[in-house]
């Protein structure tokens, strides 16, 4: 729980480097800060992957980690028609690279399960190795759909900071590794303590002035 904790504070904290109270309106901010919460579960997702996995535990979390990316789409799609736009051939990279990440994750998701994981890979540690190479590639893809954005890392360091915890994260195993097992919280959890920062994510660019 401990490190579902921080990686989440982190990710949260880096938005508020700067002007931490500058907001979109309501709904823009909770939209992007169910955002946010789905990126930081994809970093806890690969950081709790370590030697002794439970890979139940590991695949519930994953499911919730989805449901806020799908959360975050659709919650714009739904909210704002001019949104689609951002979605048509011509739209900003770092928004195609976003949809590429999404679908991606949901490739990572379904092929991670019997049977359909026996379908692509022979042997486990096929399995492991593309299951990790695939991570790296949404991790990466996000990280430049939040920076490039521009939307609440409005500075160069705060860009370079969420491009350096990827970083750390996708090749850090080594180190995670020696940490020992981290205990993987529950997605209940992931849920609840996302809901929290969500709220004061948006709460916190919406006080009246």
């Amino acid at each position: 729980m401990k490190s579902l904790i921080v990686t989440m504070a982190v990710v949260f904290l880096i938005t508020f480097l700067a002007a931490p109270t500058m907001g979109a309106g309501w709904f823009w901010d909770v939209g992007n800060g169910i955002g946010f919460a789905a990126f930081a579960g994809l970093l806890y997702l690969t950081i709790a992957s370590n030697r002794r996995l439970d890979v139940r535990a590991h695949q519930i979390l994953g499911y919730a980690v989805l449901l806020l990316v799908v959360g975050h789409a659709f919650w714009f799609l739904l909210g704002d028609a001019t949104v689609v736009e951002f979605i048509k051939i011509g739209a900003p990279d770092y928004m195609l690279l976003g949809i590429v990440s999404l679908i991606l994750f949901v490739v990572l998701i379904t092929t991670a399960n019997v049977p359909d994981r026996l379908r692509v890979h022979q042997n486990y540690p096929s399995f492991r190795y593309w299951h990790r190479v695939l991570t790296i590639v949404v991790i990466a893809g996000a990280a430049y759909h939040i920076a490039v954005s521009n939307f609440y890392l409005g500075t160069w360091y705060q860009a370079g900071l969420l491009a350096l915890i990827s970083i750390a994260v996708c090749f850090g195993r080594a180190y995670w590794i020696r940490l020992g097992q981290i205990v993987i919280a529950s997605a209940a959890a992931y849920l609840a303590i996302s809901t929290m920062l969500i709220a004061v994510f948006a709460g916190l660019r919406n006080l009246p002035a």
